[in-house]
């Protein structure tokens, strides 16, 4: 996940606007004082400054009190590639498009 800390972010997210599913947060904008729970950590954060870090939704509680900056998934990352069906002796491979993330049969 480290590609996703470049320093550029495409959008702002609330926390009634935030979308994990398409989305990743690579950056907290403090707009108060914490203390907040990113990542499973106590973070106090400083009215006006940024932490670079990629949010995990899973530890992460929301608050109002900050912004998520980030960009969108890229939409090959999405696509499940590879084995797609089969057992020990009869297996399905399926190759992806990288640049469509459509199928190379489809």
């Amino acid at each position: 996940m480290g590609t996703y800390l470049t320093g550029t972010y495409s959008v702002i997210h609330t926390s009634g606007t935030t979308d994990f599913n398409n989305f990743v947060y690579s950056a907290v904008y403090f707009n108060t004082t914490g203390p907040f729970t990113i990542n499973g950590t106590n973070v106090v954060g400083s009215i006006g400054e940024t932490l670079d870090i990629v949010v995990d939704e899973n530890t992460t509680i929301l608050s109002t009190d900050f912004l998520l900056l980030g960009n969108p998934i890229a939409p090959q990352t999405k696509v499940q590639t590879g084995l797609i069906s089969g057992d020990s002796h009869n297996e399905v491979w399926q190759f992806v498009n990288i640049k469509t993330g459509l199928p190379t049969n489809g």
